[in-house]
């Protein structure tokens, strides 16, 4: 048995990508909300210029938080990626 994947056997290791974990009830309500959020608050009056920085906002501090738990390395990879780009112009 594979140690990585569960139930695959070790002659299996190495093909195709690993699977990925299904999506939690928390990450579906996380992402289902700012749609919801934008709309609720310029419905109420808020500027549109106002809610997109704000949900923007919202998702710097998400992205930093996922960064900083450990999984982030791609996410890091793809900042420095982007920070660099932006340098060259």
């Amino acid at each position: 048995m594979s140690t990585t994947l569960k139930g695959t056997p070790a002659s299996a290791r190495g093909r195709g990508r690993p699977s990925r974990a299904p999506v939690t009830a928390a990450q579906a309500f996380g992402i289902s909300v700012f749609p919801l959020l934008g709309a609720g608050l310029a419905t109420t009056g808020m500027p549109v210029r106002d809610v997109l920085v704000l949900l923007a906002g919202c998702g710097t501090i998400g992205a930093a938080v996922y960064a900083v738990g450990g999984s982030g390395r791609l996410l890091l990879r793809a900042l420095a990626a982007a920070l660099n780009a932006a340098a060259r112009r």
